[in-house]
């Protein structure tokens, strides 16, 4: 399952988020909801809101807040009105203004969760396993849970790192480099400019990804721009990934059921974030226990492929329900079995020109037939493993020459032929013509003439 259905149940969406953890593709889209869940509890309100950052900044600045005009304006705007009166009760650049603005901003954040809390949330995002992470948010805290395992980017880094390292993207800036911090109106002006990196880079990030959105209400226009890009700029007809929007929204009376919101994105209502994280959790177990269960049957599967006995052979050639179950595991992980079954089957194709030897011993080249047109349908083409699709091919020009009706072919094979050529797909058809085309097939190009 690619993406979640219209109204998923509550433990699909967990297991959706577990699958593309395990696919590689899970990103957090982490917001200020979060580090307030982190640090803040009942006797204690360190982490601050936008809007009460701007007000104690306001402070240190000796700018009135409440004289500032916030009815129907957002915080940008707030916060190039904060630098207009303080370049104005100063006498100084608004320039100025606005650097100080975000130097108080830069020490403001200065947020580190206690031992207790680190410990619970850093096992949350270990248990999350993001690829990737982006934040509205200026503090250190992310980092502070992912020690040794994240690096903090700031707005104009690119969004990559070191192999097993979670780049923390902090898209309004971080407060270790307070002159980046993008927090006015001014600053926000050239986040949509048409060739802007970060606009583009998130909504690729976003159309690329399984996007959980955590501690974040959805009210940046950049990031609404973005997601907007993620599904009408950068179209796809088809996807093959895990890829969907989740949002986990905190409410007071929270709805047992997920549902999706007018822009599509799959909503999941919890009292806070420590429960749905419990909830994870559980879920996550599960299918890491599933995933390594499934490792395991592979990696013996894999092994016999790599050294099959004689029983293994006879059984893949003379039992086809051994042979359809086998084809369906291979079809299903290719990527890790591939290698090793091409060698198999090279072993199974010379049992049945053994048994070809002894005089009118047909059989065994309508057998040899049968295995190479079971795998030539075992596939849809578009994922048809290319060494796999040769070896077919090869084996397809070697058994040809005995298909036919007349004194020394096989009439069996003739008869499969004949009865199975109808369940080739046009594209499969279509390359085994090119392929005998380009080497020479005779037999294949015979063969595929006829249907």
């Amino acid at each position: 399952m690619f993406r979640l259905p219209e109204n998923p149940t509550r433990q699909q969406v967990l297991v959706f988020i577990s699958n593309s953890a395990s696919y590689g593709n899970l990103g957090a889209f982490i917001g200020a909801g979060f580090s307030k869940s982190v640090l803040n509890d009942d006797n204690n309100e360190i982490a601050l809101s936008w809007g009460d950052l701007l007000e104690a900044a306001s402070k240190r600045l000796n700018v009135d807040y409440n004289a500032i005009w916030k009815a129907g304006v957002g915080y940008p705007e707030v916060a190039s009105s904060i630098c207009k009166a303080h370049s104005e009760s100063t006498k100084c650049d608004y320039t100025q203004s606005l650097s100080s603005l975000k130097r108080e901003i830069a020490a403001l954040t200065s947020w580190y969760p206690d031992e207790n809390k680190r410990e619970i949330f850093s096992k949350y995002l270990e248990y999350l396993s993001p690829e990737w992470v982006i934040t509205t948010n200026y503090d250190m805290v992310i980092e502070s849970l992912l020690t040794g395992k994240s690096i903090p980017l700031g707005p104009n880094d690119s969004l990559s790192s070191p192999n097993g390292i979670i780049p923390v993207f902090h898209l309004h800036g971080l407060r270790t480099t307070p002159e980046e911090i993008i927090i006015s109106q001014e600053d926000y002006v050239s986040l949509f400019r048409p060739s802007e990196y970060r606009q583009i880079k998130l909504a690729l990030t976003i159309k690329e990804s399984t996007t959980l959105f955590l501690g974040y209400g959805l009210g940046d226009v950049n990031v609404l721009t973005a997601l907007d890009w993620s599904q009408n700029v950068f179209k796809s007809k088809e996807i093959n990934y895990p890829n969907d929007v989740i949002q986990v929204l905190r409410k007071d009376n929270p709805s047992e059921h997920p549902y999706r919101d007018k822009n599509g994105i799959v909503i999941v209502e919890v009292e806070n974030l420590s429960i749905f994280f419990d909830e994870y959790i559980k879920v996550r177990d599960d299918e890491l226990r599933k995933i390594q269960e499934e490792q395991e049957i592979l990696k013996t599967l894999a092994n016999q492929f790599d050294a099959p006995d004689g029983e293994m052979i006879d059984k893949f050639i003379d039992d086809k329900k051994f042979r359809a179950d086998t084809l369906e595991i291979l079809s299903m992980f290719s990527i890790y079995l591939i290698s090793g079954f091409v060698s198999f089957l090279n072993k199974c194709i010379d049992e049945t020109w053994a048994r070809s030897r002894p005089d009118g011993a047909f059989g065994g080249y309508n057998q040899n037939l049968i295995l190479i047109l079971d795998i030539l349908t075992a596939f849809p083409f578009n994922r048809f493993p290319p060494a796999l699709f040769q070896t077919a091919a090869y084996g397809l020009q070697r058994v040809g020459y005995y298909v036919g009706r007349s004194s020394g072919k096989s009439w069996a094979a003739q008869d499969t032929w004949d009865n199975r050529k109808a369940e080739l797909s046009k594209e499969v058809v279509d390359e085994l013509k090119s392929i005998a085309n380009q080497h020479g097939y005779g037999y294949v190009e015979h063969l595929v003439s006829t249907i």
